[in-house]
């Protein structure tokens, strides 16, 4: 049935034969087996390409996702990334700012002096609400890289607490980078489920 077929359009950038995978080409991903899922993972983290996953990007659906594996705190989402030198750091909300300013016992404008300008965005988890971002420099002020501990972890931002899984804006889909061990679990784990729940359809590589 056509509309079982899907394609992950972010894979289309993905250079399968640097990675030795062309044979992958027209095989259906929810098929592959595990060691060809690896190598797969292994080439969109390697390319910083993150995988979509036919799953809707709900609060519930995100933290269901998130229970399946857990973060190895390598700290690589806390750093800058090589593959993208062009990124601002990480956007988070004026009222998660203020939360961390509250928590490090900080003045509100101290902390925002360390920030850029970001935008008026919707809440990925509340979209009738409009709030202000601002972008948080990388490498991250709060992450401990001696100690692998994010420093104001129980108020970390909303993007923090639910990567590797990022929001693109478009909620039909769940986002997953590949680019760490933890993301590499849930998007295993997001296959499971879309198998388990649409054993029919086919994702076409």
């Amino acid at each position: 049935m056509p509309d079982m077929m899907q394609q992950p359009e972010e894979i289309n950038s993905l250079d399968l034969a640097k990675y030795g995978l062309l044979y992958l080409r027209g095989n259906n991903l929810l098929a592959l087996d595990g060691s060809d899922m690896d190598k797969l993972l292994k080439a969109l983290g390697e390319d910083d390409i993150s995988l979509n996953i036919p799953i809707p990007c709900t609060p519930h659906n995100v933290w269901k996702i998130l229970a399946y594996a857990e973060c190895r705190r390598c700290g690589g989402c806390c750093i800058p990334n090589p593959l993208n030198p062009e990124s601002p750091g990480v956007e988070v909300f004026n009222d998660e700012l203020k939360s961390i300013a509250n928590y490090l016992n900080l003045p509100f404008e101290t902390l925002k002096e360390k920030t850029a300008n970001g935008k008026v965005a919707p809440h990925p988890f509340a979209p009738n609400r409009l709030a202000i971002t601002r972008w948080l420099p990388l490498p991250c002020p709060f992450y401990d890289e001696n100690l692998k501990e994010c420093q104001v972890y129980p108020v970390r931002p909303v993007v923090c607490e639910v990567y590797p899984v990022i929001f693109t804006g478009d909620d039909t889909y769940l986002a997953i980078k590949a680019n760490c061990d933890y993301g590499k679990d849930l998007i295993k784990a997001a296959l499971r489920e879309v198998r388990r729940n649409s054993p029919e359809l086919v994702i076409e590589l």
